[in-house]
């Protein structure tokens, strides 16, 4: 049966899977939550319909998936399942925040671990519970983690002790219209401590207190009859040790007609009950049946065990794969981002090694456009000289041919003795005048000389000639040609320079001293 629903809603998953996916797979989940109560089996149909991986399927509501799980466990009795699934809605409720599952899956991760160790890890599952409760603000859940302290003495059969507990906080409880359960669960823990205690009167009190919830609507009705067929089991075997078996009978009937809600541990116990029933009654038939039910539940038992085992184990398989899938990935993710780092970090080094030659290439550009201005600049200023030295030969070309036409010795002797003079004086005014000179010099190299100007403000423009020819190379007989000096007297002036610049021969020279200073 079970497989042709799961082929029936396969098919529909088919059909609709063009449509919305995502919004069919989280309508499964609606319908296994609608039919879990009363249909489980149609539930679980519902959830194995939504396809694997279903960490791809309901990504962001896989906490509520696993919660479904957990409640179709409990009510199938997969106990085994049920702690894994436990498990798995506890890592995803982590993983989205979903402190409200987070809570309850604690709360159960507590309980099912507190019977089988009662260490300390139960209860570090119970103060995360707490945690996560306190976080979601769950009023509710907070009232369940103070029954949980209540229901540990319970089962260390301290019972008084837990009685002191639930008193404590019984109006809280009954003040919780919300959801009656937690009013419930407080009755029966009171109506069961106090059989165990072998007070039937106020175990009776506190058990029809809990029948009287019966037509409360927030509790269910499953749930309503796990707690009291339960506890028609726990006065069956209190009256079975009393010997009183028409009690006995009487309350074994009663938890019989509620067989469907008995827990494992019920069913263990309602056998057990009826196996001493009928001892006490020498009916050895009678006695040998339960003998044998109880054995066939064991064999069950084992067997759903050994499959949930089977299941889980596959269940981590799958997870296991899952990991590997994704540390492959992140290997993968990790390579190519180094990879791409060591391209990163070449291509910067590329970048640093163009961009020094690019700023070289720049500054050569530079010193020629500004060398190849200021050979300009220069070019035209030499043009302007070298065309008024032209006009100025041409004169004397024309007063020559004047004087070669004059037919008197006298007069040309005369003119002869004029033209010389003028050439001379002309002569001393380009080359014999200082402040002349200085001018041509300086048009030509204006940079040196206003380089030198501001750096040596003590130097006059005598000193700043012979600087100039000094650190163009020329030596001291070159200077006093193109002065028209002695060389005596350049080196006179080298030394007054010298001296004003306070440059110590021994050390350096004049020549060097510059090269340092304006190169």
């Amino acid at each position: 049966m079970r497989i042709i629903i799961c082929s029936i809603l396969s098919l529909f998953t088919f059909l609709s899977y063009g449509q919305e996916e995502h919004n069919v797979f989280l309508k499964y989940m609606d319908s296994a939550y609608a039919t879990y109560e009363n249909k489980p089996v149609l539930a679980t149909a519902f959830l194995d319909s939504i396809p694997s991986p279903v960490e791809q399927s309901l990504k962001g509501h896989l906490a509520e998936y696993y919660r479904l799980k957990v409640l179709l466990n409990d009510k199938l009795n997969n106990s085994a399942e049920l702690v894994h699934n436990s498990l798995l809605a506890l890592k995803y409720a982590k993983a989205e925040n979903n402190f409200e599952i987070a809570g309850v899956s604690s709360i159960e991760l507590f309980y099912n671990t507190y019977l089988t160790k009662q260490d300390s890890t139960a209860f570090t599952y119970l103060k995360d519970a707490e945690t996560y409760y306190r976080k979601a603000n769950n009023i509710i859940g907070l009232a369940e983690v103070k029954q949980m302290y209540a229901y540990v003495e319970l089962h260390k059969q301290n019972y008084v002790k837990s009685n002191e507990l639930i008193l404590k906080h019984l109006p809280e409880y009954k003040s919780i219209k919300d959801d009656g359960y937690y009013y419930m669960y407080a009755l029966f823990m009171l109506s069961s401590n106090y059989i165990h205690q072998g007070d039937l009167e106020n175990s009776h009190t506190y058990f029809q207190r809990l029948k009287a919830l019966k037509q409360d609507t927030t509790i269910s009705k499953h749930l309503f009859d796990v707690h009291k067929v339960s506890l028609n089991l726990c006065i069956a075997d209190y009256h079975l040790d009393k010997s009183h078996l028409d009690s006995t009978r009487y309350y074994l009937k009663n938890a019989e007609e509620l067989r469907y809600a008995m827990g494992n541990s019920d069913i263990e116990l309602y056998f057990n009950i009826y196996k001493g029933y009928f001892e006490r009654l020498n009916d050895l038939e009678g006695k040998s049946r339960y003998i044998d039910s109880l054995a066939n539940f064991q064999a069950d038992l084992l067997a759903k065990n050994i499959t949930a085992s089977v299941n889980i184990n596959e269940s981590l398989k799958k997870s296991e794969n899952q990991l590997e899938i994704e540390s492959s990935k992140k290997q993968f993710n990790k390579k190519i981002v180094i990879v791409l780092l060591v391209i990163v970090g070449v291509l910067f080094l590329l970048i640093i090694i163009l961009y020094k030659k690019y700023r070289v290439k720049i500054k050569e550009y530079i010193y020629k456009s500004k060398t190849s201005s200021d050979l300009k600049s220069n070019h035209e200023k030499l043009q302007v000289k070298v065309v008024g030295l032209e006009q100025y030969i041409l004169k004397i070309k024309d007063e020559v041919k004047m004087i070669s036409s004059i037919s008197e010795p006298l007069e040309i002797r005369k003119n002869i003795k004029e033209l010389y003079k003028n050439i001379h004086l002309k002569s001393s005014t380009e080359l014999m005048n200082g402040e002349s000179h200085l001018e041509l010099i300086n048009d030509l190299n204006a940079e040196f000389f206003t380089r030198i100007k501001n750096t040596y403000p003590q130097l006059n423009e005598s000193d700043i000639i012979i600087c100039y020819y000094v650190y163009a190379g020329f030596k001291n007989k070159e200077i006093a040609s193109l002065l028209n000096v002695s060389v005596r007297s350049v080196e006179s002036k080298r030394y007054r320079v010298n001296k004003k610049l306070e440059i110590k021969t021994k050390e350096t020279n004049l020549l060097q001293h510059l090269q340092n200073v304006l190169s």
